[in-house]
């Protein structure tokens, strides 16, 4: 019996010893997390905005995020310095107006939001320009490399890539016709060459026209995509080469879902 007693106050106090040490654990690890810095980013790498009059000064919004650390967020406002890349083509006083050198991220919120005055009458009717904006955390908190700089492009020249086209490459869905239709200035939605959904229903793709400069941004399954977008001035061919679809969100050789090679759109 006393040894039955024995090993009882044993397992009792192994008991407390462990509770102890998990409580411990669980003390450390949200002292840790407490002292974790807190991450921000710009919440894209890339704006655009496009006005092709003059309607005098427009406000936007440039907006950052909370990207984690802390409690989970800041228990304080935050004044997030920035600072004008020397690499801007953009100038103050021209296209944009910048009364701020900070970003504030406000307490218990997700994002903060720098406002940008847009002075529509001074836009290159010719050519882009950029404005490009570098987060200076220092010691309030910390940010990522591809979170840390956000490129602001002023667009004053007016794609006229919309309109009906051809393309034998077309889904059986899409009879061999798509619209280049403009959703928001210079950025257009049409239908994806080659690829239906069983085969047959056409597929939305996207692509941004920067004073004729084409790029793809994206297709109706989210995933990563790749390919060459070439305008024929003289005919109105839009050509896209090496369209690449891929299985994940970023651009893998590995990780190739579609290879679509090359597909031409001849406007009607």
């Amino acid at each position: 019996m006393r040894k039955i007693k024995s090993i009882s106050v044993i397992l009792m106090i192994c008991l407390v010893v462990t509770s102890c040490l998990v409580d411990d654990e669980q003390s450390q690890q949200e002292v840790d997390q407490v002292n974790t810095p807190i991450v921000v980013g710009f919440s894209k790498s890339m704006e655009t905005i496009s006005h092709f009059s003059d309607i005098g000064t427009v406000e936007n919004t440039i907006r950052m995020a909370f990207l984690g650390g802390g409690k989970g967020f800041s228990e304080i406002d935050l004044e997030i310095p920035f600072e004008i890349d020397s690499n801007s083509t953009a100038q103050q006083g021209v296209e944009f107006n910048l009364n701020s050198s900070s970003i504030t991220l406000p307490a218990y919120r997700d994002f903060g939001e720098l406002p940008i005055i847009v002075n529509t009458g001074n836009f290159n009717p010719n050519m882009p320009t950029e404005l490009i904006l570098n987060l200076l955390p220092g010691n309030v908190a910390t940010t990522t490399d591809t979170r840390r700089t956000i490129t602001i492009i002023f667009i004053g020249c007016q794609s006229n890539l919309a309109g009906t086209y051809t393309n034998p490459d077309l889904p059986p869905g899409a009879n061999g016709v798509t619209d280049f239709t403009q959703t928001t200035p210079n950025n257009f939605t049409f239908t994806m060459p080659f690829v239906g959904i069983g085969g047959v229903t056409p597929v939305a793709m996207t692509l941004v026209d920067i004073c004729g400069e084409v790029n793809l941004t994206g297709w109706q399954g989210g995933t990563a995509l790749s390919g060459e977008v070439t305008v024929d001035n003289a005919t109105g061919q839009i050509t896209i080469d090496n369209l690449i679809i891929y299985y994940g969100a970023t651009i893998d050789p590995d990780d190739i879902w579609f290879d679509l090679g090359s597909s031409t759109y001849t406007p009607q």
